[in-house]
């Protein structure tokens, strides 16, 4: 039976038969291309970090930390001064200590002390500083480090205290105290 011969009828089931099956191809090669997307889903969450930091400074001598004012000879009639030693204190990045003074224990907060009869007077120049790096994801970063110049001076025409013809080198410890 020719094509034009085929009943009405059958022709749209057979007609319908063939948009089913094109309509099946169509949603399987859909459903195929997306398969790859279903299983690489992905989903995210945001949260939050946080840290609370205590800023500090921290002594870091080394070397000599001696302020040596070397022979004084009494009643002399010039000034004596002082070698100059560097006192280290790395800092918190961007954290400036605000003030240094000195211990009180052998002498005053400003620096006068007296050692063998013989005052003298301390002082603590204004700090250098050396700017430390930042931290990244591959390295820790550095702290600021400040560096204090402390030096002395003795005046002129001092008795001092000694029973002998010489005596010393007479020590005692002074610290210089950074408030932050």
């Amino acid at each position: 039976m020719p094509d034009d011969a085929v009943p009405a009828a059958r022709l749209s089931a057979v007609d319908g038969g063939r948009r089913a099956r094109a309509w099946l191809r169509i949603a399987a090669a859909t459903f195929a291309a997306f398969v790859p997307w279903v299983h690489a889903a992905t989903t995210s969450s945001n949260f939050t970090v946080q840290v609370t930091l205590t800023s500090q400074c921290a002594a870091t001598n080394s070397g000599t930390t001696t302020v040596s004012f070397g022979t004084y000879t009494a009643f002399q009639a010039t000034a004596q001064g002082s070698n100059t030693v560097n006192l280290t204190f790395q800092c918190t990045r961007g954290f400036a200590p605000v003030s240094v003074a000195f211990d009180t224990v052998n002498g005053t907060a400003a620096g006068a002390g007296v050692l063998t009869g013989l005052q003298y007077t301390l002082t603590a120049g204004a700090p250098t500083l050396v700017a430390g790096t930042a931290a990244t994801t591959a390295s820790i970063g550095t702290a600021d480090v400040r560096t204090y110049g402390v030096s002395g001076s003795m005046l002129p025409g001092q008795a001092g205290t000694c029973a002998a013809s010489s005596c010393g080198p007479a020590t005692h410890t002074r610290t210089l105290i950074v408030t932050f």
